[in-house]
């Protein structure tokens, strides 16, 4: 009885061990689907739901434990974790109905097996062990195969894409609550509904990997075209400026002879146009080709509507915000920016500020200032401009927003009569 009861303590610690392991790897999981709230009181509050969470014993027509673990865990994704809320809805959608299923399942068949070995102390802890040994394993399957994954979907998601995700796996979710809810007597009958929910809500995440895939391609391809025409444009300009230093010395002769002849105004003219010709108009604003690109082009734009542009980019400092990121945020703004000038008559009162820097405390600060004489009117948060399309409305700045938002930054825009600011502050760069 001795060696019996050691060895009933010793399982216990093991299991206990095996529990708050398998919570920290749903922990691990958790925070990848979304952004967790900063603090560690956050952290303590997650970890400690997690372990009790992935624990939860679920029998046949269990409706309490059902109900409990599903209000649970809907309100801590509501609570501990920041972004939309299509998010952390498909957050439950996806992980709620694996918790179900493996707690119900692995507990049932354990259940069934105790029941044909007979019941024994030997068969009680060779279950226990069983029990948190296979839920650790299931949980670092999950997390190994599909961390990596879903930390792509958190920054790669739109709203459209979580609501879509949220569809295919409510089925599951309905179909598993309903089985156990009104499960029959023979529970193994409900095994099937179980592994089909594993394989509904796993392939949907395998599904979702190819969506994210299929943006980032889309997103590269879309950098390559504008690394494309910026090499472009600069090629152009440099096969300009060599035809022109090959006219070099006829240039200057022709401004000799007019300095000699006393035809100064003639010569300042010539000169004036020289340097026309001669500006560059790929300049470097950062290190980053595929958002120099960006500003050129924008720049130039800006330019041939005579709009008076003032750009200051201090981004030589590597920072940790991708390019993607980096390229919504100023093709954006400087669209709306370079559309709201556009609408003012007199190209002299058409300006453009942008200013971008990386300071010395790693904080990237960005603001962008345009005249505008067009009025401006919200809805339900959303700024409305007098596109003749009214889905379009707005859609710039919400590009915008989620781009700051992904990395937990700050977005504030202000207007006045004439004048429209955008002003972006994002920390730890």
């Amino acid at each position: 009885m001795n060696l019996l009861s050691a060895a009933s303590t010793a399982v216990d610690w093991l299991c206990n061990l095996l529990y708050f392991v398998q919570g920290f790897l749903f922990y691990q999981v958790l925070c990848s689907t979304a952004q967790k709230r900063p603090g560690k009181i956050w952290s303590l509050i997650l970890y400690g739901s997690c372990i009790p969470l992935t624990n939860m014993i679920i029998f046949p027509n269990d409706l309490f434990n059902v109900t409990l673990e599903l209000v649970w865990f809907l309100a801590l994704m509501l609570a501990a974790f920041r972004g939309s809320i299509w998010q952390k809805l498909a957050a439950v959608a996806i992980l709620y109905p694996l918790i179900i299923s493996q707690n119900f399942l692995i507990l049932d068949m354990l259940g069934n097996l105790w029941l044909a070995l007979g019941k024994s102390p030997v068969v009680d802890l060779f279950c226990s062990v069983a029990d948190s040994a296979l839920h650790l394993a299931f949980w670092y399957m999950v997390c190994q195969l599909f961390k990596k994954r879903l930390r792509q979907m958190d920054r790669l998601f739109d709203d459209k894409s979580w609501i879509l995700l949220d569809i295919i796996c409510l089925a599951s979710l309905v179909n598993i609550t309903t089985c156990i809810y009104f499960s029959p007597q023979e529970s193994y009958k409900m095994w099937p509904a179980a592994l089909a929910c594993f394989a509904t809500n796993l392939g949907s995440l395998f599904l979702a990997e190819y969506f994210t895939a299929s943006i980032r391609q889309n997103m590269e391809l879309k950098n390559l075209m504008l690394q494309k025409s910026y090499y472009e444009e600069l090629e152009q300009n440099q096969t300009q400026i060599r035809r022109f230093r090959h006219d070099m010395n006829n240039h200057l002769t022709a401004i000799r002879s007019l300095f000699q002849s006393g035809n100064q105004a003639e010569a300042e003219r010539y000169l004036e146009e020289m340097e026309a010709r001669m500006a560059v108009q790929n300049r470097v604003f950062c290190k980053n080709s595929v958002v120099n690109a960006v500003l050129n082009a924008k720049y130039n734009l800006a330019l041939e509507h005579k709009i008076d542009c003032f750009f200051h980019i201090d981004l030589q400092r590597l920072i940790g915000i991708d390019a993607i990121s980096l390229c919504s945020l100023f093709a954006n703004t400087l669209d709306n920016a370079i559309e709201a000038s556009l609408k003012i008559p007199d190209p002299r009162d058409r300006s453009i500020s942008v200013k971008a820097r990386v300071t010395e405390n790693g904080f990237f600060t960005y603001e962008i200032t345009n005249a505008k004489i067009n009025d401006i009117s919200e809805q339900k948060g959303v700024l409305q401009s007098d596109k003749k399309d009214p889905s379009s409305h707005g859609l710039g700045l919400l590009n915008v927003k989620e781009a700051v938002e992904k990395y937990n930054g700050s977005l504030d825009i202000s207007y006045t009569k004439d004048s429209f600011t955008v002003t972006v502050l994002i920390g730890n760069v």
